[in-house]
């Protein structure tokens, strides 16, 4: 029995030692345990939603022209098109920064490769 009354003496003790100091019994540093984005994942998911703005606004120009659009609309596919790959590229050397978050990687990776498909589907469409 009094070894059990001493146990909790100490124990309320340590709790107003602890809160004479101020200092919380738990404590976490949530900043260092958040990751930051990786900024080559984050350019690579930029370059599909400018990629995917690009492509709708040229599926619009060529339904409101009736198919026949100007040369440029052709020429600003063959940038895209290529837009893709170098955010494809990007989002794979963002997978080579330390200590990030490569959740923005993953996302542009797919959302350009899904891009490049569609393109890749569209010129295929055109020539058969």
């Amino acid at each position: 029995m009094l070894r059990r009354h001493r146990g909790e003496e100490r124990g309320r003790e340590k709790v107003r030692n602890r809160q004479e100091r101020g200092r919380k019994k738990h404590t976490r540093k949530q900043d260092k345990d958040r990751l930051l984005h990786s900024r080559r994942g984050v350019s690579s998911c930029i370059y599909a939603g400018l990629i995917f703005a690009a492509l709708i606004a040229m599926i619009v120009i060529s339904c409101v022209t009736k198919g026949n659009a100007p040369a440029w609309i052709g020429g600003l596919a063959l940038v895209t098109f290529f837009g893709s790959w170098t955010g494809i590229i990007t989002g794979f050397r963002g997978f080579k920064e330390r200590d990030k978050n490569y959740i923005t990687c993953k996302v542009g990776v797919v959302c350009n490769m899904l891009l490049l498909a569609g393109f890749a589907g569209i010129f295929i469409r055109g020539l058969i």
